[in-house]
């Protein structure tokens, strides 16, 4: 049987990953993957388009947590969506410099 409160803790754990998974689907959505941003960016205007992509995602996704998190009146969804959104702009600025460092 359950320990109180169990369930809980058990949809807190699906919200945040709701949060992660919105952060994941809005940037493969609107975005091309860091591999292309790294091979393709070296041109100063594709770099800046991309990043604005990389924007526009972690926008729509933090709206749409944002919103999940007023009307569950929890802010587990907008917790999981920081923390995917956090590791994606690493991983897209990584891209964004190193094809900045291999247009030198």
């Amino acid at each position: 049987m359950a320990a109180a409160g169990s369930g809980k803790r058990e949809v807190s754990a699906l919200l945040f990953l709701a949060g992660c998974y919105i952060a994941f689907d809005a940037m493969s959505t609107v975005n091309s993957s860091p591999w292309t941003h790294e091979t393709f960016g070296q041109d100063p205007k594709k770099a800046e388009s991309q990043q604005w992509y990389v924007r526009q995602s972690m926008m729509a996704s933090l709206a749409l947590s944002g919103a999940s998190s007023v009307i569950g009146r929890t802010p587990v969804p907008l917790f999981g969506t920081l923390v995917a959104d956090g590791y994606l702009w690493w991983l897209y600025r990584r891209a964004y410099v190193k094809a900045k460092g291999s247009s030198s």
